[in-house]
């Protein structure tokens, strides 16, 4: 009987040792995986900046300094206020700040410049009152990461390449394409354009029963000057949506003799409930181009647009 105790007490004494051995062996699984997780992400803090502190970003990169501001009403270019930047674009750039990390720290070796000779980026952070400098060297081929270094200091550190990514990026790249006339198609009521010709085209919308004594409208457009000619839906659908378009670039100072403003292309009054606005399109040498009344800068669009805008009474007719 006491032999059986014996063996329960030793086979008891087995299980419980065998546990905790269990226990400890996971718990060291556990902070390896936690430890690579973190080496992975980074673990040593680069930036004390936040999403809600941030209060400037300056990128030096492809020969530009960009000086980019958040508010409440979107980012601003301080370089140039006027340029309307992709509000996502510098959101990605704020969260891709926020709390950077490096994944380790080095002693700088005599004779290496990390690439910082000829640095990839130069990102000056400012957030909370505070400035902060990183120089982005060369990237390892073989981890994927890039040196960089913090003004003031010497150490190297290694930082995931794609936590920069997004801050390669030009201003003409950051521009956020959007209609500066602030239309839509829904809301335009009539169009008055001239084209390069002299000739000027008046349309205008009307509501029509869908069918005869239908108590359903429709909003149908017809030639100002010829109301019973019947239009190609398909050419004025085109030029009410190239007039609504969005613009793809901005220049706040372009040359307008050389984008081809002195004998625009079209020149076309959109009305509204809000008003009436002036959109001016031309050919330059690097393109087509458009002003909107009381707004000096010039913007790019497409050929696409602008020979949708090209077309005469003749052309818009359904028979033609």
């Amino acid at each position: 009987m006491k032999t059986k105790r014996r063996t329960l007490i030793v086979l008891l004494v087995f299980v419980l040792a065998a546990g905790a051995a269990l226990a400890l062996l996971t718990h060291a699984n556990q902070k390896a995986e936690q430890a690579a997780s973190e080496a992975e992400d980074g673990s040593i803090p680069l930036l004390d900046v936040t999403t809600a502190t941030l209060e400037s970003v300056s990128i030096q990169y492809g020969g530009e300094t960009l000086t980019l501001r958040p508010s409440d009403d979107g980012w601003t270019l301080t370089e140039d206020p006027a340029y309307h930047l992709d509000d996502s674009a510098c959101n990605t750039i704020r969260t891709a700040l926020a709390g950077m990390k490096a994944k380790r720290q080095l002693e700088a070796q005599p004779g290496e410049d990390y690439g910082f000779d000829a640095p990839q980026l130069v990102v000056n952070v400012s957030a909370a009152g505070e400035s902060t400098t990183l120089t982005v060297g060369a990237e390892n081929p073989v981890t994927g990461d890039v040196y960089v270094r913090r003004e003031g200091g010497d150490a190297v550190y290694t930082v995931d390449a794609a936590r920069f990514r997004c801050m390669e990026q030009t201003k003409a790249e950051l521009f956020g394409a959007f209609s500066p006339a602030g239309i839509t198609v829904s809301n335009i009521e009539a169009v008055r354009y001239t084209l390069q010709s002299g000739e000027t085209i008046k349309l205008q919308s009307v509501s029509q029963p869908t069918e005869a004594d239908s108590t359903t409208y429709q909003t149908v457009w017809q030639l100002t000057d010829e109301p019973d000619a019947a239009l190609d839906t398909g050419k004025t659908d085109a030029l009410l949506a190239a007039l609504a378009g969005y613009v793809t670039g901005q220049d706040t100072a372009a040359d307008l003799s050389a984008c081809g403003f002195d004998a625009p292309l079209v020149t076309a009054e959109v009305t509204t409930a809000d008003g009436t606005v002036t959109l001016t399109y031309a050919i330059g040498t690097n393109g087509y181009y458009m002003m909107v009344s009381g707004d000096s800068s010039v913007y790019t669009v497409d050929g696409q647009t602008v020979q949708a805008l090209c077309l005469t009474a003749r052309q818009l007719k359904a028979d033609t």
